[in-house]
């Protein structure tokens, strides 16, 4: 090898240990710079739930966590890695940790009262918290999204649902779940009033059991005439003095019970009553299409436009339709019922109506909903299937907040076990049977062997 082959080899050299040395570096600012990381845990444990994905990516203002936590290296860290996941998917967010005790008159300001607090800020908004779980920071980040809080009246007097009734036949499970995102709700007696508050969102009518007065239904017609909202929940039973509201929106509520003969349905799903409905298909309504589970509607009947009002400015959108296995019933729903061709109607039916107009005064539309059905917020019946996720809809729907229609609860993962029967059996019989004769054999046998030593 000569002194030119040398000198070239050399420099080959030199250059490939050059661009190596260049790409390590690039490498290495290219993995500082750029971050991707990808959650492969079951239900991306690791991750932000999909809910709160969404309600971070429809806020508008910039978002910022102040800790009030003491000069801790390892509390810090692990506080970095959890809003990290907040700052992956809004990228405005900020953390400033602040130590309270060596700025008292910061901590005062910001109200907290102890180390170890959250203080949480969208835009000109803030609330402190106690925890860092996931659905408590959602709920603030809900309440502080509102332009303001929602107010909702429940009418009462009439026997109607009460919002606060902790029995299987109440609402307070959901009513305090929605408080917890902005609502604030209130009984309100028309005949000790004779009027409806107009800093409200809406009102609702839950299921009356006494007739009303001529005068409360004035009030009522008279609300809806200014453009107020209305969430109607009538039941199987008659209309109870609520003819002309019926009327004046144009709906024709049906007399009787929807049942539903789908027995395969019913297994699947654990009822044991036909008149408990199953709503498995949705629409492409906004307050249905990202229902992932079905809903279940206990004693309920159809609600109908009414074809003879021919000048009503009212949009109407049917939703909740039932399968083409129910029917209207309209005798006594005892033993086994059967459908009648003679009094009967038969399915599909809608379980609720969406109406639609727009205000003269403003640009907003005015927004009722009519449902055949009160049940399904009971206390007994919020947690089934999609109940608490289509009520939440149908709420925000109502007050205006349709940012909020694709934010859903969240639920804890890995909360439930589905085991075909075979395997429900089979561990039954292990773990009832087999295990313990097979611990009490094997006690036996050592116990025995002891015996002849």
């Amino acid at each position: 090898m000569n002194k030119k082959a040398q000198f070239a080899l050399r420099l080959q050299n030199i250059i490939f240990y050059i661009l190596f040395l260049t790409i390590i570096g690039l490498l290495a600012w290219l993995g500082k710079t750029y971050h991707k990381g990808y959650d492969l845990t079951r239900n991306q444990q690791n991750s932000l739930h999909e809910s709160t994905q969404k309600l971070l990516q429809n806020l508008k203002q910039p978002l910022k966590f102040v800790a009030y936590v003491p000069d801790d290296a390892t509390v810090h860290s692990g506080l970095k890695k959890l809003i990290s996941k907040y700052q992956k998917v809004k990228k405005d967010t900020q953390l400033e940790f602040v130590n309270p005790e060596l700025d008292p008159q910061r901590a005062k300001a910001d109200g907290i009262e102890y180390s170890g607090q959250l203080l949480i800020k969208l835009g000109d908004k803030s609330e402190t918290v106690n925890t860092v779980e996931e659905q408590v920071i959602a709920n603030v980040l809900q309440r502080l999204s509102r332009k303001k809080v929602r107010q909702v009246i429940f009418i009462e007097g009439h026997g109607e649902r009460s919002p606060y009734d902790e029995k299987s036949s109440g609402l307070s499970k959901f009513t305090k779940i929605m408080e917890n995102k902005g609502f604030k709700f209130q009984p309100h007696n028309l005949l000790h009033t004779q009027s409806i508050p107009k800093n409200i969102s809406f009102v609702v009518i839950a299921a009356p059991a006494k007739d009303y007065l001529d005068g409360e239904v004035k009030i009522l017609k008279d609300y809806l005439k200014q453009g107020g909202n209305l969430l109607w929940l009538n039941e199987p039973g008659g209309l109870f003095g609520l003819d002309d509201l019926e009327q004046q929106l144009g709906l024709e509520i049906q007399e009787g019970t929807l049942v539903d003969a789908n027995q395969a349905l019913q297994d699947m799903l654990g009822i044991k009553h036909p008149a408990v409905i199953a709503i498995i298909d949705y629409g492409d309504s906004e307050l249905t299409k990202d229902l992932a589970a079905h809903t279940l509607f206990p004693f309920s009947t159809a609600i109908i436009k009414d074809e003879s009002i021919t000048d009503s400015n009212w949009k109407y959108q049917p939703i909740l339709t039932t399968l083409p296995t129910s029917w209207l019933e309209t005798g006594e729903i005892q033993g086994n019922v059967k459908y009648d061709d003679d009094s009967d109607r038969p399915g599909p039916l809608d379980i609720a109506q969406l109406l639609t107009r727009q205000k003269t005064e403003s640009k907003k539309q005015q927004r009722v909903l009519v449902i055949g059905d009160s049940n399904f917020l009971l206390n007994s019946f919020i947690g089934q299937g999609s109940n608490l996720e289509l009520a939440s809809n149908l709420f925000n729907w109502l007050s205006d907040d349709d940012e909020l229609l694709s934010v859903k609860a969240i639920r804890a993962p890995d909360s439930s076990l589905d085991l075909a029967g075979w395997a429900l059996y089979g561990s039954a019989l292990y773990f009832l049977l087999i295990l313990p004769i097979g611990l009490v054999l094997i006690g036996t046998i050592r116990w025995i062997r002891r015996r002849k030593r």
